[in-house]
């Protein structure tokens, strides 16, 4: 993917979608160094290693640093504890994360919505992705009504008990930028995602929301026979429910505390070539540490 040049005026915020997900401890933390320099610049480091390609992160420190008016070298360092580019929401994460630790950093005076705000432009504008910002900014089983930045967006959520883990595995990534850039592809999961959220808020419960999460998965046809075997294998061995990652060759399921470890070791027996791992919900959202 090549990166698109920033025009902030260029970038239409209201692009964004409806939609849920839940959203883990196990993500993505960020650090932020400045100094004074002739020209601004930035370079992102992932895990320890250098990552020109990580565009979203890129776009939204050039934006702030347009802000600040002065002029800095900065080095962004994520370390991300789940797979990239899977639908797990780590380029979100990672623009929202260096949002906040910019604003922090460099004295901008933003509040959370408008840290959030250009983090979503960064989003819109490198494709990576169009509503994961607001609702990693909230946490928990999070149910988006309308979509938008921070501050404009309408977020919900369904409450859980905090017993709840999340187990899930990736295979690997789907190509975002192809779908958001197919308008028949954006039809389609519109009309069907509409049909879902007027069938997830009529019984606004975890296992209803699972179910029709994977419903929708199904219908807009980007589930691979692997994430369906998946899905149903955790849902035999006990989950409440699971569905794919949008947007990825990857899988969630919820499951009752007290039977995480039985339900991994099924998978691990029964499935090859799949990273799986578990954690708990985060009830926090992004924040400061």
């Amino acid at each position: 993917m090549l990166k698109k040049t920033v025009d902030p005026s260029l970038i239409d915020v209201r692009r964004a979608a409806r939609g849920g997900g839940l959203t883990t401890r196990r993500g993505t933390t960020t650090s932020v160094a400045a100094r004074r320099a002739r020209k601004n610049s930035v370079v992102v480091f992932i895990n320890g290693r250098p990552t020109p390609g990580a565009y979203t992160t890129e776009t939204v420190a050039e934006l702030l640093l347009k802000r600040s008016g002065g002029r800095f070298a900065i080095k962004v360092e994520h370390q991300i504890a789940i797979p990239v580019g899977a639908g797990y929401g780590t380029s979100a994460a990672g623009a929202l994360s260096t949002a906040l630790a910019l604003n922090e950093l460099l004295d901008l005076g933003l509040t959370f919505d408008q840290a959030g705000f250009f983090a979503h432009a960064a989003e819109i504008r490198q494709e990576t992705g169009l509503g994961t910002v607001g609702p990693l900014m909230v946490g928990g089983c999070v149910i988006q009504r309308e979509g938008g930045p921070p501050g404009l967006c309408r977020i919900d959520r369904i409450p859980l008990k905090p017993t709840y883990r999340i187990i899930s595995g990736s295979y690997g990534p789907i190509s975002k930028p192809r779908v958001l850039d197919s308008a028949i592809t954006t039809k389609r999961i519109g009309r069907v995602g509409g049909r879902t959220m007027g069938l997830i808020l009529s019984e606004p419960n975890l296992k209803n929301f699972l179910q029709r999460s994977e419903e929708f998965a199904l219908k807009i046809g980007f589930m691979t026979e692997k994430i369906k075997m998946l899905i149903a294998a955790a849902k035999s061995a006990g989950a409440i429910g699971a569905t794919q990652n949008m947007l990825g060759e990857a899988f969630h399921a919820v499951v009752e505390e007290d039977l995480t470890s039985h339900i991994l070791e099924v998978l691990r027996k029964q499935f090859r070539g799949v990273r799986l791992f578990s954690t708990k919900i985060d009830f926090e959202g992004a924040r400061l540490l």
